[in-house]
């Protein structure tokens, strides 16, 4: 079967451009590929287009237009989402404006289609107290448990996303005063993070409970699932929601809000601003590209 002009474009655009032009991380380059596993999918259901006959003419700015709200309205996804699918299309057109003059064309016409604002959202965080609170449930007698406490401490201390948790290695943890936790965050961009000592010492214990304090596991995840396996974003989404659960029905008058694992990354935030550190600190302790980005805090 022949193929369209798109997609050859949308071939060189995640295989290479994205990977390797752009250094995207493989879950990066994922999201990208889920919006546009979305958009052939309202094509086909909508327009009765497979994505096999897609071409640059089905990527007009009226169509990506009906796509956003269709998004919105049948598929109940937030502003956020609706924008970043926008985002993903935009992204594609400007790199493919530069191979074609259809794609140029209809590049302007979809950068035309506005964003929408979304209401701004307070960052969901916990209290000391409530850190404190959420530690203390796992039970120290369960080994099971015993990882949890250190990977939900880790989280804290560490302010780390929940895929850095995931990706971080024996070999990252780098025992001293004070112990640091090499992160890889977006972009692939590492950076090196201090934790505190007593962080630190269950974190050693973790290592050697599990035989992870040998030559041939340095390269091996800090964390494993149930199965032995390198840890998901989900697996670290169930470890929190568990505790999360558990705190809400023994401490009915703490844990107000909704949580995530992001949540431990904003609450860090928060207590190292309210500590007196400075914002430029906060930046480059959390990973961001941009001050601005710190400013929610």
């Amino acid at each position: 079967m022949k193929s369209t002009l798109l997609s050859k474009h949308l071939s060189e655009y995640f295989d290479v451009y994205l990977p390797q032009v752009k250094g995207y991380s493989e879950n990066t380059v994922i999201s990208y590929w889920d919006s546009f596993a979305l958009f052939f999918k309202f094509l086909e259901e909508t327009l009765n287009i497979p994505q096999y006959l897609l071409d640059y003419k089905h990527l007009n700015g009226a169509v990506v237009e009906k796509y956003l709200a269709w998004i919105e309205e049948t598929r109940g996804c937030c502003i956020a989402t609706r924008n970043h699918r926008l985002s993903v299309i935009s992204s594609f057109l400007k790199f493919a404006s530069r191979k074609d003059l259809k794609a140029l064309r209809l590049c302007s016409e979809v950068v035309d289609v506005p964003l929408k604002k979304a209401p701004e959202k307070l960052v969901s965080y916990f209290t000391l107290e409530e850190i404190g609170a959420l530690l203390s449930l796992p039970d120290p007698k369960k080994k099971l448990e015993r990882r949890d406490v250190v990977l939900l401490s880790l989280l804290y201390d560490a302010a780390a996303r929940a895929q850095e948790i995931c990706d971080v290695t024996v070999r990252g943890v780098r025992f001293g005063n004070p112990t640091k936790v090499v992160l890889v965050g977006k972009g692939g961009k590492a950076r090196l993070v201090p934790i505190m000592p007593k962080t630190a010492a269950i974190l050693r214990q973790h290592i050697n409970e599990n035989g992870l304090n040998v030559k041939e596991k340095h390269n091996s995840p800090l964390f494993s699932s149930q199965t032995h396996e390198k840890m998901s974003r989900s697996c670290v989404t169930n470890v929190v929601n568990k505790y999360i659960g558990a705190a809400k029905e023994k401490y009915p008058d703490l844990f107000p809000d909704t949580y995530s694992p992001h949540s431990f990354r904003h609450s860090k935030a928060v207590h190292m601003l309210e500590a007196g550190n400075e914002l430029i600190y906060i930046r480059d302790f959390l990973g961001h590209k941009s001050i601005k980005t710190t400013e929610i805090y």
